[in-house]
């Protein structure tokens, strides 16, 4: 019965990651977010084709929905010697979110999701991961490579808490999934990189795609 509570969670989790909130909060505002600027449906493609505001509101809720079925199963399954339940739970809430069931398995690059589930996991580790993507940002002043150094820094940090005895051993799984999960997402981003036309934050969109 254990094991089938586990399941349900990190299929549920899944769910929940999968649910496109900069997606349909583009939408209502009248923008096909798929069609516009880079296609993904997280924090910095709102921002520069829909605002400000909504790129805020989506990223609150991409956090939430990575944060809230992972605490849950650190609660429940890590007090029972589960630690792999929760670690599950996390990659498959980033897995969610960059493949949504509900965009035909389109989506985001996962970073927003990922540092929320890494929150749950280690909130202090969180925080290093986050200041680490932060540091990118203001240096490089490009989302795709904040996104990837958070995801690198979390999985090094999770196998240093583990060596310590800070957090279980299980949770470096999440660790490599994430990693392999937004790596693959940001594949286009890392080929502009390379040929110097990645898209700086702050760039204004001027491919916007209104809703047909």
């Amino acid at each position: 019965m254990l094991y089938l509570i586990a399941f349900a969670l990190i299929i549920l989790a899944y769910l929940i990651g999968s649910i496109p909130m900069g997606y349909l909060i583009a939408r209502s505002q009248g923008i096909d977010l798929l069609q516009s600027g880079s296609g993904k449906i997280g924090g910095t493609n709102v921002l520069r084709a829909v605002g400000l505001f909504p790129s805020m509101l989506t990223i609150l809720g991409d956090a939430f929905k990575g944060l809230i079925p992972t605490y849950v199963a650190v609660m429940i399954f890590l007090p029972l010697g589960m630690p792999w339940v929760a670690a599950l739970t996390g990659a498959a809430a980033v897995a969610g979110h960059n493949h949504s069931i509900f965009l035909k398995f389109r989506g985001g690059a996962g970073g927003v999701t990922a540092l929320a589930t890494l929150a749950a996991l280690t909130f202090p580790g969180a925080l290093i991961a986050v200041g680490v993507a932060i540091a990118m940002i203001v240096v490089t002043r490009f989302a795709s490579m904040a996104t990837f150094s958070g995801a690198v820094t979390g999985l090094v940090i999770l196998i240093i808490f583990a060596v310590l005895g800070i957090t279980p051993y299980a949770y470096i799984i999440y660790g490599v999934i994430v990693v392999g999960l937004i790596g693959y997402a940001l594949r286009s981003n890392f080929r502009r990189l390379r040929s110097g036309t990645e898209r700086a934050i702050g760039t204004k969109e001027n491919d916007i795609k209104p809703l047909s």
